[in-house]
């Protein structure tokens, strides 16, 4: 039985283990029995997986399983691959793309409580709810969430600058010394920060950009994302929906592509996806949410995204704004949003608390900090006698006082 999954499993580590390593295996060590990676298509999870297994493992030790290539339809369970592999010597075993595996939670259940020798490591979809499959994990599995590249991490990936990450305080206090020092190391390969932030903006937060021949191809493979994602990923990790259901979900986001980001009309919203009633509204909208796909701020952190009614909804990266002519307005909002937002996420990991809908300004964070977005001659009007507060200002290089260049938020993980 192992014979031909170790060959895949070989292959795989060889095709899928880069040299550039993302913030993900550097931060997070990934040292209990198991682990649970989520996150959206094409952000890099199973290179990940690979880049692990090369680093802490021999090549017999550690065994990479694609769920989604043996299904349900295997003569082998996970379970079974798991014994077998147990009985060789075996001590990490690797299962991608879970969700796809319809009885996942009860088979990881029975392989953490059987092989206490045995370390796992599971990777799904980003909608996946560990407390909702057949079996609870919350007990026996740490969940981490992974995201799309910083800002930071594509000056990295794409032009081999070597960086460090810095807490928002750092940011926030420091930021004239930061960018200044940022802006000369960029300087000294011949180029400049803000034409390389309007290409990560546009092509950055997928690490796969680079395998693409050109922009148009990876355009089309994000909108095949999109799609699978919602086709696919979702009805794994949710089978009471249908093919109507995935049809008014996919009608919702073409109606949320051409208008974000926006306050919600939910009676236009239900009309346009021709959706009865708010409550499945809502439902679709927390979905399309959980996949990664857009991002539903919200008032403040007693809100909940399955009842109270978003504050404004965004795409969830600013690479999503170009399956269309993305206004320039919208577009910094959408990176200033994922970026703090992925920030909190590996910071607290899996915590929606920290961005949230302001009352004065654009985006309120820890229920301290105020922020205004816009261009280098936006102005503290607005938010003038508000107590720190900020504006993110696009197009400047380095800021002065409280002011500071938009794209240094993409230097927060």
């Amino acid at each position: 039985m192992l014979d031909g999954l170790f060959l895949k499993s070989r292959d795989f580590v060889a095709l899928n283990n880069q040299a550039y390593k993302r913030y993900f295996i550097k931060t997070k060590p990934l040292e209990h029995r198991l682990s649970i990676i989520i996150g959206p298509r094409g952000i890099g999870k199973t290179t990940t997986v690979a880049q692990y297994m090369r680093m802490h493992y021999k090549e017999h030790e550690a065994l990479y399983v694609n769920l989604d290539d043996i299904g349900n339809t295997s003569q082998f369970s996970m379970g079974e691959i798991a014994q077998e592999f147990v009985l060789h010597g075996g001590k990490l075993l690797c299962f991608d793309e879970i969700h796809k595996y319809t009885n996942w939670s009860g088979e990881l259940k029975n392989i953490y409580d059987r092989f206490g020798e045995l370390k796992v490591i599971a990777t799904g979809s980003s909608a996946l709810q560990i407390n909702q499959g057949s079996h609870d994990l919350s007990r026996r599995a740490i969940v981490y969430a992974m995201v799309g590249m910083s800002f930071r991490e594509f000056l990295e990936l794409h032009y081999g600058f070597a960086l460090r990450s810095h807490t928002l305080e750092e940011v926030l206090e420091k930021h004239v010394e930061i960018a200044s020092s940022i802006k000369t190391t960029v300087e000294e390969k011949g180029n400049k920060i803000i034409p390389l932030f309007k290409d990560y903006l546009k092509y950055g937060y997928y690490p796969y950009y680079l395998s693409m021949p050109n922009e148009t191809l990876f355009l089309q493979t994000l909108q095949q994302n999109i799609n699978v994602s919602i086709e696919s990923d979702l009805l794994s990790v949710y089978p009471k929906l249908n093919g109507n259901s995935i049809k008014k979900i996919k009608m919702l986001l073409s109606v949320i592509i051409k208008n974000v980001p926006f306050a919600p009309n939910m009676s236009d919203m239900k009309k346009a996806a021709d959706i009865t009633d708010d409550r499945t509204l809502k439902e679709y909208l927390c979905k399309l949410d959980d996949a990664g796909l857009i991002k539903l701020l919200m008032r403040h952190s007693l809100s909940m995204k399955s009842i109270d009614k978003p504050e404004k909804i965004y795409l969830a990266n600013p690479n999503l704004m170009y399956t269309k002519e993305p206004d320039i307005g919208n577009l910094r909002e959408t990176f200033f949003v994922n970026q703090l937002d992925n920030y909190y996420k590996n910071k607290q990991n899996l915590s929606d608390d920290g961005i949230f809908a302001s009352k004065s300004g654009d985006f309120y964070c820890e229920e301290k900090y105020t922020f205004e977005v816009g261009s280098k001659k936006k102005s503290f009007e607005q938010i003038k006698d508000i107590p720190s507060s900020y504006v993110a200002s696009d197009g400047l290089e380095v800021g002065i006082g409280n002011k500071i260049p938009l794209w240094l938020f993409g230097f927060l993980y």
